[in-house]
């Protein structure tokens, strides 16, 4: 017998174990390679938009509450506030000309919104004059319309703008896309990359299917309101309120509450 060769096979053997463990570790934690929808199928748990439970303390956001946005370069935000309420109810993210909107709603446990308000946002299209077509896209189906408007001489302008869709866990999350975006698909892909980054914190207390989930400003955009407020009451303005904002974008239904009755979420 030789001892030392058999506990040096051992300690080996150990550390072989030990290796291949943290490797396994790693690639399982590391996100899979190519870019999703495009180079490989969209997982929604890998790739995002993420459940809070999946990114318990996520960084490099604006927290809103329900929803936690990504803060990237050169982004502007704006608020989405509903007339009557003063709620906030969602936020539109702008970056080189396009826009993104973003909505959250509570939905059911069993089953997802997304094949339901689809269909419903594209005959809401079409009665008014536009088109809407569902197509394959980098989160799933998506709708691409043409939404009817007015140009500056009154005459029928149509605008592109596209619909995304995507059913987390208990909760369903809209983004609009307008501008360059909705017909560039480099532009579109980088707008997309902001959606798949947000944190949906939908709360744990029960909510009807398609109730909005209400954002909160972030602290320093209060401060910065109160400031410009201040700043026009003393110039005399008379001022003191920031403009309210449509809860959608131009043209864009938004998802009506959920029937009377129906399952909490």
């Amino acid at each position: 017998m030789h001892p030392v060769g058999i506990f040096g096979r051992r300690k080996q053997t150990a550390a072989t174990e030990e290796t291949e463990a943290a490797a396994a570790e790693e690639q399982q934690a590391a996100p899979p390679e190519g870019q999703p929808g495009v180079d490989r199928d969209w997982d929604r748990e890998v790739d995002g938009p993420f459940d809070i439970t999946e990114k318990p303390e996520p960084t490099g956001v604006l927290d809103l509450g329900a929803l936690k946005v990504p803060a990237a370069k050169g982004m502007e935000m704006r608020l989405d506030v509903e007339k009557g309420s003063g709620r906030v109810v969602g936020v539109t993210l702008g970056a080189g000309g396009s826009h993104l909107q973003l909505q959250a709603f509570a939905a059911p446990r069993s089953q997802g919104l997304w094949t339901e308000l689809r269909q419903e946002i594209a005959e809401s299209i079409r009665n008014t004059g536009g088109t809407a077509e569902a197509v394959p896209g980098v989160l799933g189906t998506e709708l691409r319309c043409r939404m009817p408007g007015r140009s500056a001489d009154g005459r029928t302008a149509f605008q592109p703008a596209r619909f995304l869709g995507v059913d987390g866990p208990r909760w369903f999350l809209r983004g609009v896309v307008h501008g360059p975006a909705a017909t560039e698909e480099k532009v579109y892909r980088a707008v997309v990359g902001l959606m798949r980054a947000v944190v949906v914190d939908r709360g744990a207390e029960p909510r009807p299917p398609r109730e909005v989930l209400a954002l909160q400003p972030p602290r320093e955009v209060v401060e910065a309101m109160a400031k410009r407020a201040e700043e026009r009451r003393a110039a005399g303005d008379g001022g003191g309120q920031a403009p309210s904002t449509a809860p959608t974008a131009p043209g864009a239904p938004a998802p009506g509450p959920g029937p009377q009755g129906g399952e909490q979420g």
